[in-house]
């Protein structure tokens, strides 16, 4: 008989003690245990198999997998920064991330309307003005800042607002400003 693993399992007729060699066949006995053996290991497979169905090639998979996960929890760790050197109108790839306003001169960092940069509800973007030049939070279009006293202002050089989007285009700005 065929094996029939790894679809279903096999029941083998154990001989007893008292058995002839030929109730089962002995041949037979010996030829479905080699059957089982060959489809166990095809399903655990070789090393490096390639057999997609094999134990050892899913398991690889998904070592794989994990490692590239890990690589993106590692990124996910990591703030990312941006150092815009003039002006600057946030970019959807800003979220999350932290804006080093590096300029000279007095500046603006403006907040776009969502029909321009959708960014999703809940978003947060660190700001912190590096260079010498006040940095002035600039609403855009239909864009509203909600901050105390309606300040929108970085006080001084290595200050910091944290910026909330908190609905369609309203935003919090948390932090040290000033009018």
């Amino acid at each position: 008989m065929a094996s029939n693993f790894p679809t279903s399992l096999d029941n083998f007729t154990n001989p007893t003690s008292t058995d002839t060699l030929d109730s089962p066949p002995h041949d037979v006995q010996h030829s479905d245990a080699n059957d089982a053996i060959e489809s166990l290991q095809a399903k655990v497979g070789i090393d490096s198999s390639a057999v997609t169905t094999s134990h050892d090639y899913k398991i690889s998979a998904l070592e794989t997998d994990v490692s590239a996960a890990q690589t993106d929890i590692d990124n996910i760790n990591e703030l990312q920064i941006n150092t815009p050197t003039a002006s600057y109108t946030l970019l959807l790839s800003d979220a999350g991330k932290l804006v080093q306003m590096n300029v000279a001169s007095a500046n603006n960092l403006t907040i776009p309307p969502n029909s321009s940069a959708a960014f999703p509800i809940g978003t947060q973007i660190l700001v912190v003005q590096v260079g010498a030049g006040q940095t002035t939070l600039v609403a855009g279009s239909g864009v509203a800042i909600n901050s105390k006293d309606g300040n929108l202002k970085l006080s001084a050089q290595y200050c910091g607002v944290t910026l909330i989007k908190r609905a369609t285009d309203t935003w919090y700005a948390l932090g040290d400003l000033t009018s």
